[in-house]
């Protein structure tokens, strides 16, 4: 007897042998995942068979419109490539005197159009809904291999040159991948105003949830997606009739969504998992016609940043990543800390010293700031910033809040203000540049902190109570992760949004982790320093 027949006894396997006989009398010959897999692959192909020509034409559609969509990021990653290695080998030949006229026109016109299919293989194009993280770690990907193969090119065409061809290579890496990333992102900017650009979309949702959904999708037009209104049941329309009306969000009835995908030129559909079983993605008919449907995440199907499709036996699936990294993983987060703190240190130096020389004859008062956080294991430490504050500036900040009502409600809604009263004419600057964030680069060589993380929370009732008492479970995974010198609350919203904002943005760092996030904040740090993003 099978170990399912000694714990359910015999009688119990023949109930259970014919509640599947009556539940699925097809296929039954079939092992209970070929079964699975046998009804879902029947009951797509009898939709398939239903459908008209509507179908084919969106299907048509859609290539046409990906080929579309993808111009303008080839055209990027072309001219990004050339003129990053076109510059670096001209700039090495007339460093080390080498006579070469390949390098400056043939060969880097070659490597810029081998970056094309290498980018089309990595997902790149049309690369519509892509994130930016996973753009930056695919492009750094198909700019490596576009490099290698230059280098290839000296190693065995121009053996004396090979030397030559790999320092170009290596330059014109660091050079590109700042520069495909800048050039990517101004080509989507300026694409999303074309009107062939893109791919228009429908949603499915509940109300509420569609017109949210649509609203952010507009936007964010640059990653491609086009929404053009919401498929809804008539009953749920009329239900919500004053909701549609007041969002001036258009309405479209679903059992007809075939029919307004083809005078609309819609190829897209996203499917919000609130929408409820009528409009599950194989069984209507008229969904069915649209030739990519993308079903949302939810809390029964946690899908993150990274997570890939995997082949099961004859079935697939979606890989959903770990809770914690690897100690493999960890270490090498904490390598590249120490790595980059350490050129930052140095290279900074200069800038470091002339600080500390304006903060000594600004104002008086020590130059360095310390203030108690909490971090990983929610244990203290003393996180170091360039004071920014005039000395007695909790006294100062409780008189402005008792005579300023304006400023009170600010501050219970944000945290923050957007005119201290406390801050000092140099600190202003060094809160609008983040550089008096730079001393805290000590804390992430002591291990206090890391680069990259969510921001450091200060068990205080003046500033994050909120966090800590509120949102206890958000709170116990802010502590299971070292807090950071910059992150993506800093980069998203910093000194805008409500402070939700910035719990939410915590909780999606630790959920979608990876070195490539992390690099992909750091060089998105260097921009939202530089133009000031979200400072006061």
């Amino acid at each position: 007897m099978t170990k399912l027949a000694q714990h359910m006894g015999v009688a119990g396997v023949n109930r259970l042998r014919e509640t599947e006989a009556v539940e699925a009398p097809r296929f039954h010959r079939l092992g209970l995942i070929d079964r699975h897999s046998a009804e879902t692959l029947s009951e797509f192909c009898r939709v398939n068979t239903e459908l008209d020509s509507t179908a084919s034409h969106l299907a048509n559609l859609a290539a046409i419109q990906s080929l579309l969509t993808s111009i303008p990021l080839i055209v990027a990653d072309f001219f990004s490539l050339f003129v990053s290695l076109f510059g670096s080998s001209a700039l090495l030949e007339r460093l080390f005197s080498v006579e070469t006229t390949q390098v400056e026109r043939l060969s880097a016109f070659l490597i810029a159009l081998i970056i094309i299919p290498i980018s089309h293989l990595a997902g790149l194009y049309p690369g519509l809904g892509m994130g930016s993280a996973v753009e930056f770690r695919q492009l750094t990907r198909a700019l490596a291999c576009s490099l290698v193969v230059f280098a290839g090119i000296g190693l065995f065409c121009f053996p004396p040159l090979w030397g030559f061809y790999s320092a170009s290579a290596a330059l014109a890496f660091v050079v590109g991948l700042p520069t495909a990333m800048t050039v990517r992102f101004v080509a989507r900017r300026l694409a999303k105003y074309i009107p062939w650009w893109g791919a228009p979309v429908f949603i499915v949702a509940e109300p509420a949830r569609g017109i949210e959904l649509y609203w952010r999708m507009k936007s964010t037009l640059d990653q491609g997606f086009r929404p053009l209104g919401v498929l809804i049941n008539p009953e749920d329309y009329w239900d919500n009739t004053d909701l549609f009306k007041d969002s001036s969000v258009p309405v479209y009835d679903i059992r007809r969504a075939d029919e307004e995908a083809r005078r609309m030129g819609v190829a897209w559909v996203i499917v919000s998992p609130c929408a409820g079983q009528h409009v599950t993605q194989w069984l209507n008919r008229s969904l069915a016609a649209i030739p990519n449907r993308i079903m949302l995440s939810s809390s029964q199907m946690d899908l993150g940043l990274w997570d890939d499709l995997f082949c099961i036996s004859h079935s697939s699936g979606i890989r959903v990543g770990g809770a914690r990294p690897s100690l493999l993983q960890l270490a090498v987060k904490r390598g590249l800390d120490i790595l980059l703190t350490l050129c930052i240190l140095i290279m900074g130096s200069a800038a470091l010293a002339l600080l500390c020389f304006l903060m000594r004859v600004s104002s008086r008062g020590p130059i360095f700031y310390g203030q108690k956080r909490v971090g990983r294991y929610g244990r203290e430490f003393t996180a170091w910033k360039f004071r920014t504050m005039v000395m007695n500036a909790d006294q100062v900040l409780d008189d402005y809040l008792a005579r300023n009502p304006a400023a009170k409600a600010e501050w219970d809604h944000k945290h923050k203000l957007s005119d201290d009263p406390r801050v000092t004419m140099i600190g202003k600057f060094l809160r609008a540049t983040s550089l008096d964030e730079l001393p805290q680069l000590w804390n992430v060589l002591h291990g206090d902190m890391s680069l990259v993380g969510p921001r450091p929370v200060i068990d205080s009732p003046t500033y994050d109570a909120v966090y800590i008492y509120d949102y206890p479970d958000e709170f116990e995974a802010y502590k299971t992760v070292r807090p950071g010198l910059t992150g993506l609350w800093q980069v998203s919203s910093r000194s805008r949004g409500v402070y939700e904002l910035r719990i939410y943005w915590d909780m999606y760092y630790i959920r979608n982790w990876s070195v490539w996030l992390d690099l992909y904040l750091i060089m998105r740090t260097i921009k939202t320093v530089l133009f000031k993003e979200g400072a006061h």
